[in-house]
């Protein structure tokens, strides 16, 4: 076996090298329809799509007892270090850059191709795996609050690896780990793009935090490593831009935070002259950027003197399927976005790789009967050692002995430029299989199948255990109008029309819950972020014998407007879905009602957000409702509307918001009470303590595209036990602020009113302890870290940061003790240090 795989980069960013001096990949001539190959399986794609993703069984690391479905793997290396991850290709080793790859390019083939998976029931298993390489990502690198203070870029010595042949369960002993703080910018952008893509998909919220830690600890540094992946393994040019790029265009669709787009844009590569691969993610941050804007001509322009011609593309010796179906489902992508349409060569070149060639080989293993047998794989191959009886031998071309296993749906590595091509283990240059192989392969797969529609998963497969499968052909769409007189009123879909960019959300991910309606009767409602999407559809299912049934999507606008269904048709299967256009000033809050039915006969399933406006309703003119309920206890956020604005004060009493009790993050009950703004400047929260306490403590909250809050604590209670805190409503708030007490917990306080303020009459905050910034009641060191936290980090340490420490505007006034009046600097800072090592007598610095 050859211990080097020397993958260089296959051009140099910012247009470094003209475009004209890049090598051309070359053609294979397709064989002549004479071949043997099943025309069946070329147009399979559902079983196709069904047996490449079971390839990440076979090489799947760590406790997998239970999770990975081949029969014949279990536990292995569980005495590393971090556990976890996907061994790299026929070895063991794991290399960050292909991970990364590998990650996200099976995210990016969910995002885009939802429908296939969804159709072909194999998006339970596509999260089995991403959430397995996400798991590991997230072991992998170690946090100081939200940033990155080391992470793990490679598990193994490549060297050490390559010299043990056999099975990874019986390979003992723990593994070299691969650790840094300030470098391997490349790959710890590529994990980034791998979590934030598998947010988009799953709404993980973990997930996005490291996405974002990561991503900014790779644009800190900027340095891609050498120790590890020196010269013979995954070698990346030095610049880590075109990861970066890759992992701002998916944090930009995560979060709309507009600093990514920018990044997004000026990261890009300025020549695409190579497929989207482990060792340049240009095409693929091209793709991502085209999706953001709109604008695929440079997309197109490199793939238009790509994929055109019936002859095999092949671009590399080493491993040329891979970047074949790489640009399959570049193209796929494309084509689906943007005018032109690459689907009749995408399905060509699969049709070779699937055994219409000069080889009569199918090069996925498992697939059909020509498939190739002899991959080289060590975990599949039967061997155990390089010499021996029974072994491997270097050097010999070696086949699968009659122990050896059957590797499902792995990619081969394909015929190098001259054509040539052998299915025995030792040639590792055209049939080695690696996770950056499958992952293109799987992306063509689901793209080919979202097009197609062509196949049949398959009920049983030798070597599995757990057969993910579903309706290879999904039931048409069939739409029905519903009129009022002689105006549409709404349309429904008995069929589910998820579409590759559609968010799902069940009723963990929405605040579902009933309440008393104007006839008295209780309907059941969904509320949720609309998170951009141009329309949403709400999923119910009925459970009594009414045939028809009605309802609302409402949302705050700066006015309650509201869209009526009503008299929808029950279908037999009892499986409602109505469509919701939402408004372009859509609050941050959607509510859906469901009037008739009522109670128990209903139930929420999900709702549907189509990011790409994919609903096609028409519905009367939105009117304006006024709706009043309360819900006593809680433990997700509810929108309510309720008077008028007024230029005077508006007094809202507990029968006015939504008052109740919910589990905070030590367990116990905190009172919280919701209210809509309706424009007021600022808001004063008036509450009892019922208790001994002399001190309490809460925030105020809303949601404005992210969670902004402004804590308050340790407010004196005064001798009447009667509270109340002042708060200052941004000017972007959304629909609904939260009002939260965090201390005393449960019966010990009452919340009495809310008054808001409709012209800007809030309290100014006053100095409570000069140097306190994290009111502690004490001046420490931890003060002056904090202000110098908010000024360098203040998405996470701001006024509004997600960390819980974040300054307050307390804090902020107290911490003003260098220049009183400036913003907080570094001087500020400064000055508290000074003070602590009695340099000066007192704060503020005179």
């Amino acid at each position: 076996m050859h211990k080097t795989m020397n993958r260089i980069k296959s051009m140099f960013l910012g247009g470094v090298v003209a475009i004209s001096a890049l090598a051309a990949p070359i053609s294979v001539n397709t064989v002549p329809p004479s071949l043997t190959a099943n025309a069946a399986d070329t147009d399979d794609y559902a079983r196709l799509l069904q047996y490449s993703l079971y390839f990440y069984d076979a090489n799947m690391c760590g406790e997998i007892n239970g999770k990975s479905a081949m029969s014949w793997r279990s536990n292995c290396h569980t005495s590393d270090e971090v556990k976890g991850g996907f061994h790299d290709a026929g070895d063991h080793a794991m290399f960050g850059l292909p991970q990364g790859y590998a990650a996200s390019v099976l995210g990016c083939s969910y995002y885009e191709f939802k429908d296939a998976y969804v159709s072909s029931g194999q998006g339970d298993h596509l999260k089995v795996i991403t959430d397995h390489f996400c798991d590991f990502f997230k072991r992998s690198t170690k946090l100081n609050g939200n940033s990155v203070s080391s992470f793990l870029y490679q598990k193994g010595d490549g060297n050490e690896d390559h010299g043990y042949w056999g099975a990874p369960e019986q390979q003992t002993g723990g593994r070299k780990m691969f650790w840094t703080s300030n470098s391997a910018s490349d790959i710890a952008a590529d994990y980034a793009a791998a979590l934030a893509i598998n947010y988009l998909n799953f709404g993980n919220a973990e997930d996005l935090k490291y996405a974002e830690a990561l991503y900014n600890f790779s644009t800190q540094y900027n340095r891609c490593e050498s120790n590890g992946p020196t010269g013979f393994y995954y070698t990346d040019n030095p610049t880590p831009q075109d990861e970066q790029a890759y992992a701002a265009g998916w944090l930009y669709l995560a979060t709309k935070n507009e600093k990514y787009k920018s990044d997004c844009a000026s990261k890009q590569t300025q020549y695409l002259g190579w497929c989207d691969g482990w060792d340049n993610r240009g095409l693929g941050a091209a793709c991502v950027y085209s999706e953001i804007t709109g604008d695929w001509s440079k997309v197109n322009s490199y793939l238009g003197s790509q994929c055109s011609g019936s002859n095999y593309l092949c671009m590399e010796d080493w491993g040329s399927a891979r970047y074949n179906c790489s640009m399959q489902m570049s193209a796929l992508i494309a084509s689906k976005h943007s005018n032109a349409d690459y689907t009749s060569w995408c399905k060509n070149q699969m049709n070779y790789i699937l055994g219409q060639n000069q080889f009569n080989t199918c090069f996925v293993t498992g697939f059909s009967s020509n498939s190739a047998k002899n991959t080289h794989h060590r975990a599949a191959s039967g061997y155990q050692g390089y010499e021996g009886a029974y072994g491997f031998h270097e050097g010999v071309k070696t086949y699968h002995p009659t122990n050896g296993k059957i590797l499902i749906g792995a990619l081969a590595g394909g015929p190098d430029k001259s054509g040539n091509y052998s299915d025995v283990i030792d040639d590792y240059k055209t049939n080695e299989v690696a996770i950056d192989y499958n992952a293109g392969l799987v992306g063509a797969a689901a793209g080919l199948y979202s097009v197609y529609k062509t196949g049949k998963t398959a009920s049983s497969i030798e070597g599995v255990t757990k057969i993910y499968s579903g309706s290879s052909n999904p039931d048409p769409i069939v739409t029905t109008t519903t009129t009022k007189g002689n105006q549409p009123i709404v349309t429904t879909t008995t069929a589910d029309p998820i579409s590759g960019k559609d968010i799902v959300l069940t009723p963990d991910d929405m605040t579902v819950g009933t309440e008393k309606g104007d006839d008295g009767e209780v309907n059941n409602y969904a509320e949720f972020n609309p998170q951009g999407a141009k329309s949403a559809t709400l999923y119910y299912k009925i459970n009594s014998n009414d045939t028809n049934t009605s309802g609302a999507f409402g949302t705050w606008t700066g006015k309650w407007e509201q869209v009526d269904f009503t008299d929808i048709s029950v279908p037999a299967n009892k499986e409602v879905s109505v469509n919701y256009d939402i408004p372009s000033n859509v609050g941050s809050t959607v509510k859906a009602m469901i009037f008739w039915p009522h109670g128990n006969n209903v139930t929420i399933e999900k709702v549907v957000l189509h990011m790409g406006g994919t609903s096609v309703i028409t519905t009367e003119p939105p009117r304006t409702t006024t709706t009043t309920t309360r819900t006593t206890t809680t433990t997700r956020r509810t929108t309510t509307t309720k008077s008028s604005p007024s230029p005077k004060d508006v007094i809202l009493t507990p029968d006015d918001m939504t008052v109740g009790t919910e589990e905070g993050d030590d367990g116990e009950m905190n009172n919280y009470a919701e209210f809509n703004p309706q424009g007021a400047k600022s808001a004063t929260l008036y509450y009892k303590v019922n208790s001994n306490d002399t001190n309490t403590s809460g925030a105020f909250g809303t949601w404005t595209g992210k969670w902004e809050q402004v804590d308050f604590s340790d407010i004196s209670v005064p001798a009447n036990k009667e509270v109340s805190v002042d708060y200052k409503i941004p000017s972007n708030v959304g629909s609904t602020v939260k009002a939260m007490v965090f201390w005393p917990h449960g019966n010990n306080v009452t919340i009495e009113k809310v008054v808001l303020h409709m012209e800007d009459t809030s309290s100014e905050i006053t100095v409570s302890l000069y140097g306190d910034t994290d009111c502690d009641g004490k001046v420490y060191l931890n003060d002056a870290v904090l202000i110098m936290q908010a000024i360098g980090n203040p998405d996470a340490f701001g006024i509004n940061g997600y960390e819980k420490t974040h300054i307050t505007e307390q804090g902020k006034v107290n911490g003003d003790v260098a220049n009183v009046g400036d913003e907080l600097t570094n001087a500020d800072a400064l000055a508290i240090q000074k003070y602590l090592l009695h340099l000066i007598n007192k704060l503020p610095e005179s």
